[in-house]
């Protein structure tokens, strides 16, 4: 849901906060154990505010445990109820059902906003480590207001942003006897909020948002030849990003939103450009015969990532952005098999690619100057990863056996390489790109 449709204002008052630093989590193990977390209804009043509650404790709830970082408590074991526990818990009964943390708050519904107040105790400690207030203007988006509240308590915990107020943009794939129907799908992380951006008339790939999550850049085949659009999400119009000789494809944004890479395909060989979004000035990056695609700017905006087989087999490259397509690119990748779709974390310190090596498909991690390869998923047709805006979690999509047919699917997983889930959608989904953080 994007912030024009939301029609409401967030505001987030800090009115406590005993506790300065955030937990010792380590979220960097290769093996993660969840923090058993006892999360309680909200208070409330009337049967609206009831109702709510109950909706928001659920979201909540899913959540942090799809997180992989906490483990939720039944409440049936709770020796102490929702409303005493807000004003002050009795942690000795919390210690003996083995939570760590406790999240409670109240909730106020009015005719024009929704108020939630949360806290966060710290059993062991015997501390409350976090207070805050927030309203939002629509009552009808309490399921933003939910994300919200997880976002702070995964933040205040592990120290690092939450994403569950983020959407996700894939293609759809509806298949007809032997007619595939191709459109583009954006719904928020959980799979709610379901829509289609496209009819399915022409065939579409590579989805990619825009830093602010406002357009999308995406392959159509509308036209004689596969060319780049930009596609605005809330009016639904779309523009071809230029009138090129040859087929252009591989789109992303860079990460200040003000310019696009792409491939152009031209005599035999695919070349990467990348085009000044205001003033269509376009810059070449490579300039030889061979297949140069899947360019991925750096968080800074100073280096793109692409794959190339001028070593005779599809490796990574890295490349300082500059008017000079002279320069010689570098080359990271050394391992044994072909590497492709790379895509650089927001935080910088990974970048996350596919591989193909004796019929297995993977999903790889290294560093910016190819140290550290190692493989988080594998599986038939495993391909496309993108980042969570966090850079703790990516997205991608695999092919699984489903009542004997293969199905596309999208998953999501953990940089440690744990946690991998399988997302809901209502057709078979691919290409899958993560967006940002909804800004309000």
């Amino acid at each position: 849901m994007t912030t024009s449709k939301l029609y409401f204002i967030i505001f987030i008052f800090f009115i406590k906060n005993i506790h300065a630093t955030p937990l010792e989590i380590d979220v960097t193990k290769g093996i993660i154990e969840p923090i058993p977390i006892a999360i309680t209804k909200f208070n409330y009043k009337s049967v609206k505010e009831k109702l709510l509650s109950n909706k928001i404790f659920e979201t909540i709830s899913n959540d942090l445990n799809n997180s992989g970082l906490f483990r939720k408590i039944s409440n049936k074991a709770f020796l102490q109820n929702e409303e005493e526990v807000f004003f002050q818990p009795l942690f000795k009964d919390w210690s003996l059902i083995d939570a760590n943390l406790i999240i409670s708050g109240k909730i106020k519904l009015s005719s024009e906003k929704l108020s939630l107040n949360i806290k966060l105790w710290d059993v062991y400690r015997e501390k409350l480590i976090l207070s805050k207030k927030i309203e939002g203007i629509n009552n009808d988006n309490w399921r933003v207001l939910a994300h919200i509240v997880s976002n702070l308590i995964y933040e205040r915990v592990t120290g690092e942003k939450g994403y569950f107020d983020t959407r996700l943009v894939y293609i759809a794939e509806e298949k007809n006897a032997n007619k595939i129907t191709k459109k583009i799908a954006i719904m928020d992380y959980d799979g709610y909020n379901h829509e289609y951006l496209t009819s399915g008339k022409n065939l579409v790939i590579t989805p990619r948002f825009s830093p602010d999550g406002k357009k999308i850049a995406y392959l159509s085949f509308s036209k004689k030849k596969p060319t780049v659009y930009l596609l605005d999400i809330i009016t639904k119009k779309e523009k071809i990003l230029g009138n090129f000789l040859g087929m252009s494809f591989a789109p992303r944004f860079s990460p200040d939103g003000k310019k696009i890479t792409f491939s152009l395909t031209q005599k035999g060989s695919s070349n990467i450009f990348i085009q000044d979004l205001d003033n269509n000035d376009i810059i070449q990056i490579t300039k030889n015969r061979h297949i140069n695609t899947s360019p991925s700017f750096s968080p800074d905006n100073e280096w793109l990532v692409f794959s190339s087989d001028r070593s005779g087999k599809q490796n990574l490259y890295i490349k300082k952005i500059n008017n000079s397509i002279t320069k010689k690119a570098k080359r990271i990748s050394y391992g044994e098999g072909n590497y492709a779709t790379p895509t650089w974390s927001p935080r910088g310190d990974y970048i996350a690619f596919t591989k193909t090596y004796r019929n297995e498909f993977y999903i790889g991690l290294m560093k910016q100057d190819g140290s550290d390869e190692r493989i988080i998923s594998k599986g038939y047709l495993t391909e496309s990863p993108s980042w969570s805006p966090n850079g703790r979690t990516l997205v991608f999509n695999k092919i699984i056996k489903k009542n004997n047919n293969l199905v596309s699917s999208i998953f999501t997983i953990d940089i440690t390489g744990n946690l991998e889930k399988k997302l809901v959608t209502p057709e078979e989904a691919s290409d899958p790109d993560w967006g940002p953080s909804i800004n309000y």
